[in-house]
């Protein structure tokens, strides 16, 4: 039914929604939605939750974003409220959309979730795998679904890509297949400039950015017994180092580098007086058992930290101070020897 209704000859109006504070897929996976519904002449409107990172606002089509914003409230409210579909994509809770969640007390559009986190709550329609690569993969899967690849152009085929780039470690994590290197063949077909793309990714970071993780790298601490790292960075370095949004990207995966290393923990305190963030990526299994593998790093992060992820990434918050928080961590990780140390 959603498929012949968009598909159809009856203009729909349609909002797309990444979550706070959207990365390389999210953004990607929507901006390629907002090029493919335009081209079937339907109503579109993406609308972000939050600023974004400067480093992706070269992507095609980021200028037409609309930012969630107490200048563009009433706006936002409106168009959702007056949609006949809502897309929700590469998350699953609504509370990764923070206040525009409830707007849909008023809204009677059909909730549509394009995801690949595990757990999704109730929607009216759901494409969610949390065993592909990235939500770019699903929004790929469901183009082809309508029978519309040959729809899929320059513009659509490089936001595409970006997800998947960025959502792979550049095609190096174990969730990347077959299907994952498949897709990006089809993609690079439609003309990507993937010079073009790579510079923008990795080769113009800001300098804030590389001062910060020179104070990660610095603060990085081994320990060896539990084959784990941590870093953090406080508050005080973000107002020295004049911090954008994007620039701790990718802190977390350094960590990884250290031979015998199978878990690195990043914990940011932005704001003095405000949550921790913590960022948590790992290699390996973890469990001999396949259900166990999938889910141990996202329920390490639900259970301990209020947060969740994939079987190699995940996310949290703690409302503890920066320190304590920290010395959370390292009383909770002997628990997880034996997982650490099976770990291939």
């Amino acid at each position: 039914m959603l498929f012949s209704n968009i598909n159809g000859i009856n203009k729909k109006k349609i909002v797309l929604l990444p979550h706070n504070k959207p990365d390389g897929d999210a953004l990607g996976s929507s901006l390629a939605l907002l090029f493919y519904f335009r081209k079937l002449k339907h109503d579109v409107d993406l609308i972000s939750p939050t600023e974004y990172s400067e480093s992706f606002q070269w992507l095609p089509g980021s200028k037409d974003i609309l930012v969630f914003s107490k200048h563009t409230e009433s706006l936002v409210k409106r168009k959702i409220v007056n949609s006949d579909y809502v897309f929700f994509i590469d998350f699953n809770n609504l509370s990764r959309i923070n206040n525009i969640k409830d707007f849909f007390l008023y809204s009677k559009a059909k909730k549509v979730l394009i995801d690949h986190h595990p757990f999704p709550f109730y929607f009216d329609f759901m494409f969610s795998d949390p065993t592909v690569a990235a939500t770019s993969v699903l929004v790929f899967r469901f183009i082809s679904n309508m029978n519309n690849l040959d729809k899929i152009d320059q513009e659509i085929a490089t936001c595409l890509y970006v997800g998947l780039m960025t959502d792979t470690g550049f095609f190096r994590f174990p969730s990347v297949t077959s299907e994952t290197h498949f897709i990006a063949g089809k993609l690079i077909e439609k003309g990507i400039n993937i010079d073009y793309v790579y510079d923008h990714l990795q080769e113009k970071y800001n300098e804030s950015r590389l001062k910060l993780l020179s104070k990660a790298l610095k603060k990085l601490k081994i320990i060896q017994k539990y084959r784990t790292v941590y870093t953090s960075i406080k508050a005080s370095d973000v107002n020295k180092n004049l911090y954008k949004q994007g620039d701790t990207e990718g802190i977390t995966t350094y960590g990884l580098g250290i031979k015998n290393i199978v878990f690195s923990v990043f914990f940011f305190e932005e704001k003095e007086k405000h949550p921790i963030k913590i960022s948590f990526r790992s290699k390996g299994n973890f469990s001999k058992f396949p259900f166990v593998r999938r889910i141990l790093m996202y329920m390490f992060a639900r259970k301990h930290f209020c947060g969740g992820g994939h079987k190699n990434a995940a996310g949290g918050i703690s409302e503890k101070s920066l320190s304590e928080a920290i010395e959370y961590f390292l009383n909770i990780i002997p628990n997880y020897y034996n997982n650490l140390m099976f770990s291939i």
